[in-house]
C-alpha cells in the first residue's frame, strides 16, 4: 500500500509543478530613456514646426509642395557606446525578474534609434507636418490663454472656442496622440519586445509625461 501511494502521489507532485510554472508570469522591465526621448522630441518640434515658419509656407498658402523626410538630425553629440544619463522603468509583467538591460541597449546609440524608429513610421512624420501647418493658430490660443498644454501632453480647454478653434484643438490632439503612441512603441521595439497593444499601452503613460514637459519647457 505504500509503494502504492507513492507511485500516485510521484505523477501527482509533478502536475502540481507543472501547474505552478506554467501559471508563472515574467517580469519584464522596460527601459525608458527619458533624457534621449525628450531630446528626440525636441529636435522633432525644432525641425517641423519652427521650420514651416521660417519657410512662411503657412502664410499665404502658396506653396503646399511636401518635402522628402529629412534626414536623422540631433543637436547632441553621443558617443559610440549608449550611455543613460536619465532612465525610468517601467514593469510590464510580474513574479519572475528577468533583467534585460544590457541585452536591450547592445545595438547601439539610442538616441539614434529612437530618431529612426520615429522617422521610419509615416502616420507620425504627417502628424508633425499637419501641427505645423496649424501652429500659429494653436500659438495664437494658447498666448490668449483659451488652451493650455496638459500633463499628458495634449492641449486642454480652459475656456469657449469658435467652431474653427475647436476643430484646430481636435485635430491638435489627435496629431499629437498619434506621435505619443509612436514614440512608446519605438521605445518598446528598442528594448526588443514585441510592440503589441499591451506593451506599448504600459509606456504610453511616460511617453505621454515626456512629451508634456518639452512642451511646457
Amino acid at each position: 500500500m505504500e509503494k502504492l501511494a507513492i507511485n500516485i502521489m510521484k505523477p501527482l507532485m509533478l502536475f502540481v509543478c507543472f501547474l505552478i510554472v506554467s501559471c508563472a508570469t515574467i517580469t519584464v522591465n522596460v527601459y525608458f530613456p527619458a533624457e534621449e526621448v525628450r531630446d528626440a522630441y525636441s529636435s522633432l518640434e525644432e525641425e517641423f514646426l519652427e521650420q514651416d515658419d521660417e519657410d512662411g509656407s503657412g502664410a499665404d498658402g502658396a506653396s503646399e509642395a511636401v518635402s522628402p523626410t529629412p534626414k536623422p538630425q540631433s543637436r547632441n553629440v553621443y558617443p559610440d557606446e549608449p550611455t543613460l544619463s536619465e532612465t525610468k522603468v517601467v514593469v510590464i509583467k510580474r513574479e519572475i525578474s528577468l533583467d534585460f538591460a544590457n541585452y536591450a541597449w547592445a545595438q547601439g546609440n539610442i538616441s539614434q534609434q529612437i530618431d529612426q524608429k520615429l522617422r521610419a513610421m509615416p502616420d507620425v512624420i504627417n502628424a508633425y507636418r499637419a501641427r505645423a501647418k496649424r501652429q500659429d493658430v494653436i500659438d495664437q490660443m494658447l498666448s490668449q490663454r483659451k488652451v493650455a498644454e496638459g500633463s499628458q501632453g495634449l492641449l486642454v480647454k480652459k475656456s469657449s472656442l469658435t467652431s474653427a478653434q475647436t476643430s484646430a484643438f481636435n485635430a491638435e490632439n489627435a496629431d499629437r496622440r498619434i506621435i505619443i503612441q509612436g514614440m512608446a512603441r519605438a521605445i518598446v521595439e528598442i528594448n526588443n519586445l514585441a510592440p503589441t497593444p499591451e506593451n506599448i499601452n504600459k509606456v504610453l503613460p511616460e511617453a505621454a509625461r515626456q512629451f508634456a514637459s518639452v512642451r511646457r519647457n
